[in-house]
């Protein structure tokens, strides 16, 4: 649900910098109802680290005996790490989440990892609106019109300042959007629960070829006796994967029934849970609200129109201040005026000289490219 605000689909493995930085609930709170991934380098990285003497260790101790203990995955995944045989082994639930652990071998492309720094980016757009008591001040004492140049750069200043804030807040208040959409989802689910298992392995299919029912030529006899030994033989191998996984799926369904057992009492507290973080959710919103009034009751008092109401003009405005090549508001949007009116005649030249370059350049279009070049010329030179 949050994938838009980190540029990536569907982060669901987690890597080592995230579980030895976030303890469990920290990173499971963006994964109600989900399903996350660890590889096997992670978990033994894990193991690892908690041996070290370091402050890591701690963090890694802490994840282990949810894996471990809570799950109960520490003998499957000792028989996991070193199976040539097994690929993926899960889901194991996490029911006060509604959360599924699956343990991989493979190897995750970057846009599907949740790092630490990717959930700082989460932890800080769920923070609570504090209103910049700078911009507070400059609103309530800002009651008179301002003439002087040091004057004028200060309400350019609070103007960019506005402008962040809000463009903050815009953010935040999307992540809330989305963040309540979720939990309000799972609410409203009468008969919410846990997925069933789903790595279901395929069985494997053998040849139905006989020789008896082949051209009778020796040679092609033999060569098709040795394909169908070989066929063979991956047969009896692929026979021994699948039982392997197939135990492994039996085990995920005895995990699934046993969760089944009590979820009457998960399941209400996911609910409670939900209820909780809506609220606060629904609180963060309105305070985020309530500073945007404020910041835009500051933009709206301005004296600058808003249609120079963006950082970049602004920053403008405030060079041409500082450097002293303009002295009030109005000379402001002159310079403005005349550096945009330039930049555009400036663009409009390069588009010309581009069409003339592709057209000089056309093998078929030789003759109209004199044509071509001689009315764009005399149009750029046209008041």
């Amino acid at each position: 649900m949050f994938y838009p605000f980190l540029n990536k689909e569907h982060p669901d493995y987690l890597d080592s910098s995230v579980l030895l930085n976030a303890l469990p609930r920290q990173v499971l709170y963006y994964y109600y109802q989900g399903a996350v991934k660890i590889t096997d380098e992670v978990y033994l990285t894990l193991q690892q680290v908690s041996f070290d003497d370091s402050v890591l260790s701690d963090m890694a101790r802490v994840w282990l005996n949810l894996i471990e203990d809570y799950l109960e995955a520490e003998s499957d995944l000792q028989a996991f790490v070193n199976s040539p045989y097994l690929k993926t082994i899960g889901p194991y639930y996490y029911p006060e989440t509604n959360t599924r652990f699956y343990f991989c071998k493979q190897q995750p492309e970057p846009a599907q990892v949740l790092t630490a720094f990717d959930l700082e980016v989460l932890f800080n757009l769920d923070q609570p609106v504090i209103i910049n008591r700078e911009l507070q001040q400059y609103a309530k004492g800002r009651k008179t019109k301002k003439t002087s140049v040091a004057d004028l750069i200060r309400e350019l200043d609070m103007l960019i300042l506005a402008l962040l804030e809000i463009e903050q807040i815009n953010r935040h208040t999307n992540y809330l959007r989305k963040f309540l959409d979720h939990r309000y989802a799972i609410v409203e689910q009468e008969d919410l629960l846990p997925c069933e298992p789903d790595e279901i392995p395929d069985k494997p299919v053998k040849e139905s070829e006989r020789l008896d029912n082949l051209i009778p030529f020796s040679r092609v006899r033999s060569s098709l006796r040795k394909k169908q030994e070989q066929e063979g033989s991956r047969y009896n191998y692929d026979v021994k994967v699948y039982f392997i996984r197939y135990r492994e799926y039996e085990k995920a369904c005895d995990r699934y029934k046993r969760v089944l057992e009590n979820w009457s009492m998960y399941q209400q507290a996911l609910y409670d849970r939900c209820f909780q973080d809506i609220s606060e959710a629904e609180a963060k919103m309105q305070k985020a609200h309530k500073a945007l009034d404020l910041y835009n009751t500051v933009l709206d008092k301005s004296a600058i129109h808003s249609d120079y109401q963006d950082i970049k003009t602004l920053e403008m405005f405030r060079y041409f201040l500082e450097t002293g090549r303009a002295n009030d508001l109005q000379e402001c949007i002159n310079l403005y005026e005349e550096e945009r009116h330039w930049q555009e005649i400036k663009a409009s030249q390069e588009r010309i000289e581009n069409t003339i370059y592709f057209l000089q350049n056309s093998t078929e279009q030789g003759l109209v490219a004199n044509e071509q070049l001689d009315l764009l010329l005399k149009g750029s030179r046209e008041p």
